[in-house]
């Protein structure tokens, strides 16, 4: 199962990530899937090698996984680079046939149906996009004869999430910042436990 602190995760990436992602793709399978999230792993893995030589070895991407209700997996993959008219055509092509090789897919059908890659219409509308999915729980059910699911989502390494605003502040300083939080803790004068992503500024969790 794809758990609580997982989904936070993924919405915090996406909103406060300093990368604007531009476009969406969408990969599904044909009637026949795999039912091994190290086989489909290893699907999305040629796809982003080649999505790479496609766009640029710097291209930044979140990607997360799906399940349809007939069971099978499906990836969506959001992109920084945006589709212009001069190149729609030609890598929606690409992007098609280098999708029906890599799941060997066999079906005419599929290869016509079954990838799918836009431009975002709105500037935020991909964050949202994601912060949609994260509350959806039927589409992260996994089923019953799927194995080995592993992630449900990652992200390129050099897709970074950047602080507002960072002050070094002694702890007189953080209670004062804190006194009218309203996640603050019942206990009077008491600080919150957990600063959400302090360890990975501070070294420790505040």
């Amino acid at each position: 199962m794809l758990s609580d602190e997982s989904l936070r995760r993924l919405a915090f990436v996406a909103n406060n990530t300093n990368i604007e992602l531009r476009s969406m793709i969408t990969l599904t399978y044909p009637a026949e899937y795999p039912t091994s999230g190290k086989v489909c792993k290893r699907h999305l893995e040629r796809l982003l090698k080649g999505l790479k030589r496609l766009c640029g070895q710097d291209l930044a991407y979140l990607w997360f996984l799906e399940f349809q209700k007939r069971g099978a997996p499906h990836f969506h993959i959001l992109l920084q680079v945006g589709l212009i008219p001069e190149s729609c055509n030609p890598w929606r092509a690409w992007l098609s046939n280098r999708w029906y090789k890599i799941v060997k897919s066999g079906d005419d059908k599929h290869l016509l149906a079954g990838t799918r890659w836009e431009n975002v219409r709105q500037a935020e509308g991909l964050r949202h996009y994601v912060v949609k999915y994260a509350a959806k729980t039927y589409q992260k059910l996994v089923p019953p004869d799927f194995q080995d699911v592993g992630r449900f989502w990652g992200n390129s390494k050099n897709l970074t999430v950047m602080p507002v605003l960072l002050e070094v502040v002694d702890e007189v300083a953080i209670r004062e910042k804190l006194a009218d939080w309203p996640y603050a803790d019942a206990i009077e004068g008491a600080i919150p436990r957990v600063l959400f992503n302090a360890a990975n500024w501070w070294g420790s969790t505040a």
